[in-house]
């Protein structure tokens, strides 16, 4: 076979990465591509790659409607053509075993980009997904072109990091002589929790108020308005906007937790909160996104109380909150070996990358990321 590889990235967790904020910066992202040889290689493609797409179904509700794919990022850094400075043009590892190239690779206005979604919209009119690609060739004349690829997560965090995880909210009803009531919700949550504690404290000042139950559920919004980048196949003009895919939906992200007044005491909720836990569905949650001018997910916590005179309507609290990203701790780092430890320098290392990256004998290797074609897989 000859030689195997894959990608690795100077991350805290594989393949995931933590967008920057500025709209207009250009994100740069650090890695290798990790080689696995039998014998010493020399190479004359060696390039990694960056891509997302995103599709949109229009006209749905019409015989004749049709999918738009358009890219959201096309990245793309050539090693070969990045590095040879002599003009042969190719890459040589004059070692066998296990060999790092390292790169550099931009990630252009990151702040612009839609975060990957971990759980699907409710709607299957929008989606998209980012992929990062690594292709090689061998220096060879009939030699094939090797081709690896993965799904990359792109995140973004809205959220102040130093803000406190246990901050709560407040909200409160007052009618007077009928009903009063206290509600009080963490601010934030995070993907993974397993259940969201509420408490409550009600006093119902007349009895034609007296509560029959209360009920608590976190409900997700979904708003979305984007507009293809490129004209509709049916647009001539092609300066023309695109078109919208509008799509509004909100969801139930929680089971729905209800208490009834089962002694039918008017002072239910009055002399000691009580307390609701809300258990979280982490199959739908979708973390809060309030970056873009297309893309708003929110969230509320949707408190109802219901009386026991069915005459008189449901009082409905709303409070918001702010779902996190699961919170990622880096791996431990436990083996000793030699080659974990080797393996391990070389994507925190500079020094150790370009030290293990050969090009025909040249002394200094500076990458850039300068866009070159990229080679078709075999």
């Amino acid at each position: 076979m000859g030689f195997t590889f894959d990608i690795e990235l100077d991350t805290p967790q594989p393949f995931i990465v933590d967008l920057e904020l500025e709209k207009y910066n250009t994100q740069t992202l650090n890695g290798a591509i990790v080689l696995h040889l039998e014998k010493p290689e020399k190479f004359k493609v060696a390039t990694v790659a960056i891509h997302g797409h995103i599709g949109i179904a229009l006209n749905v509700d019409t015989p004749k409607h049709s999918i738009v794919h358009e890219p959201l990022i096309q990245s793309t850094v050539d090693l070969v053509a990045a590095n040879d400075t002599d003009g042969h043009g190719i890459i040589k590892i004059d070692a066998a075993g296990t060999q790092y190239l390292p790169f550099r690779i931009d990630i252009p206005r990151s702040g612009e980009l839609p975060p990957t979604l971990i759980n699907k919209l409710d709607t299957h009119y929008i989606d998209w997904k980012y992929e990062i690609h690594a292709t090689l060739q061998r220096d060879h004349l009939f030699s094939t072109t090797k081709f690896i690829k993965h799904d990359l997560i792109l995140r973004r965090s809205l959220d102040p990091r130093e803000e406190s995880t246990q901050a709560r909210i407040t909200a409160s009803t007052d009618m007077p002589k009928q009903f009063k009531s206290k509600l009080s919700a963490p601010s934030r949550i995070g993907l993974g929790q397993c259940q969201l504690v509420a408490t409550v404290e009600m006093k119902a000042r007349h009895k034609s108020y007296m509560i029959r139950e209360i009920e608590c559920a976190v409900v997700q919004t979904e708003d979305i308005k984007y507009f293809t980048r490129r004209g509709h196949p049916s647009v001539e003009n092609a300066h023309v906007p695109g078109v919208p895919c509008k799509v509004n939906a909100s969801r139930l992200v929680s089971a729905i937790k209800t208490i009834p007044n089962e002694d039918i005491d008017l002072d239910f909720g009055r002399h000691r909160p009580i307390e609701l836990n809300v258990h979280l569905d982490n199959h739908q949650l979708i973390p809060t996104e309030r970056g873009l001018d297309w893309l708003d997910i929110s969230h509320t916590l949707r408190f109802s109380v219901r009386f026991m005179d069915v005459n008189l309507p449901a009082i409905i609290t709303e409070l918001p909150l702010f779902v996190a990203h699961e919170e990622i701790q880096p791996d431990p780092v436990t083996a000793t070996t030699p080659e974990v430890n080797e393996k391990s320098a070389a994507l925190s290392t500079t020094t150790r990358l370009m030290n293990s990256l050969k090009i025909n004998s040249a002394e200094n290797h500076v990458l850039n990321s300068q866009r070159e074609a990229t080679p078709e897989a075999a």
